[in-house]
């Protein structure tokens, strides 16, 4: 008999419409959301804090079989506060899948996380968990984490991570099934990343219309990569994941007092970010919060440079050609592991041209191996979750 499988944790773009959940049951808006003014716009990047954390919930829900159950965290969380709020969900599942992101990080304590999955009576699978920086860990670990991990002892456990150092640090706290298989959101649609990869060799950099991602408002590294490789004439395409919350990036209302246009995902207001005075073209931004409409913008594109992982993995599903700038270890284990076309930040940032470097990157790879280690990747990941008996 196939088990019953709950999911919740990091969700997928659909959760945007959920407006109540009762026990078992959530409900759902008919009416798409449209956030145009400054204060909506802002409060729907709040509600996921990064719109690329979609894609992790999304591709957990495209792996796992089709009858699995996903269950906003937010509803888990409010019951748990009841001795028996969770009682409903102990008998009607077998297995929680748990998806996540840099869950082991200095800045977080997981407490609710550890509140929630304390009181589920059944196995847990900690599906794409990941570090942010391991030497921050060695030494203290946040309590709520701590707790966590704890929890997870005391059952049957199983540790999917992003990478091969988030495996060896769950390892060392003595855990048992800890397999690298990198984030669900890469293997969410396989063939489209086969042919954005078969697909490098023909792009023609500075001519290519590029999709553009990174930190403005922390850092010019974007505004640098658009002067040298975006074509001339043209405008720059930026996207948006969470900089309006995290970093020095402000959008005012224009005249009719919207800042976004919800068709085209386009950010409509007044953008101030530091650097801009740099720009060759001022970059066109845009935002978007329903993962099709990021994919079907994104397939109208000929390349992504990006220094975001999931905005070039998007991009990357629509069969965009992509070559990601690894910034952080995060990022360089998540590459590392699955082997997509990248390149370390400390290589760009030293070339004298820009634009022939990406472009002698390009020519230099096989694109044969990165598709063929890709697809080993993915055919583990797949068989991984059989195994746990959640797959399809």
């Amino acid at each position: 008999m196939r088990p019953r499988i709950l999911v919740t944790g990091i969700p997928g773009h659909y959760t945007r419409l959920a407006n109540g959940a009762q026990g078992l049951s959530v409900s759902y808006a008919e009416r798409q959301k449209q956030p145009e003014t400054k204060d909506e716009f802002l409060q729907e990047l709040r509600n996921i804090s990064n719109t690329g954390n979609y894609l992790i919930g999304e591709g957990a829900l495209r792996g796992l079989a089709p009858h699995a159950k996903s269950i906003p965290f937010w509803h888990l969380y409010n019951l748990s506060k009841n001795a028996n709020g969770l009682d409903e969900f102990n008998a009607n599942f077998d297995i929680c899948v748990f998806t996540c992101a840099n869950l082991l990080r200095k800045g977080l304590s997981a407490d609710a996380e550890a509140e929630v999955l304390s009181r589920l009576n059944m196995p847990i699978v900690m599906l794409g968990i990941g570090l942010q920086n391991r030497k921050d860990l060695e030494n203290q670990l946040p309590e709520g984490t701590k707790r966590l991990l704890s929890v997870l002892k005391e059952r049957e456990h199983y540790f999917l991570t992003r990478g091969y150092e988030s495996a060896g640090f769950l390892k060392d706290q003595g855990f048992s099934f800890v397999r690298p298989t990198g984030c669900p959101s890469v293997y969410f649609m396989p063939d489209n990343m086969r042919r954005s990869m078969k697909r490098l060799s023909s792009v023609k950099v500075g001519k290519a219309r590029t999709i553009f991602s990174g930190y403005l408002g922390g850092n010019q590294d974007a505004i640098l990569d658009a002067n040298a490789l975006a074509p001339q004439d043209t405008v720059p395409q930026y996207v948006v994941q969470d900089e309006f919350l995290h970093f020095d990036m402000k959008v005012e209302p224009n005249a009719e007092g919207r800042v976004f246009d919800s068709a085209s995902g386009l950010v409509i207001g007044e953008v101030a970010y530091p650097g801009a005075e740099r720009e060759k073209q001022r970059f066109e931004v845009r935002t978007f919060f329903d993962t099709n409409q990021w994919r079907a913008w994104a397939s109208s594109m000929d390349f992504n440079l990006g220094r975001r992982f999931h905005g070039s993995i998007i991009a990357m599903q629509a069969a965009v050609p992509s070559l990601m700038v690894a910034v952080d270890d995060r990022m360089r284990e998540m590459l590392g592991f699955t082997g997509l076309p990248a390149v370390d930040v400390t290589e760009i940032d030293k070339a004298e041209n820009r634009a022939e470097f990406v472009a002698d990157h390009l020519a230099k790879l096989n694109t044969t191996e990165l598709v063929d280690r890709y697809s080993d990747r993915e055919r583990a990941f797949r068989t991984t979750l059989r195994e746990i008996g959640i797959g399809l």
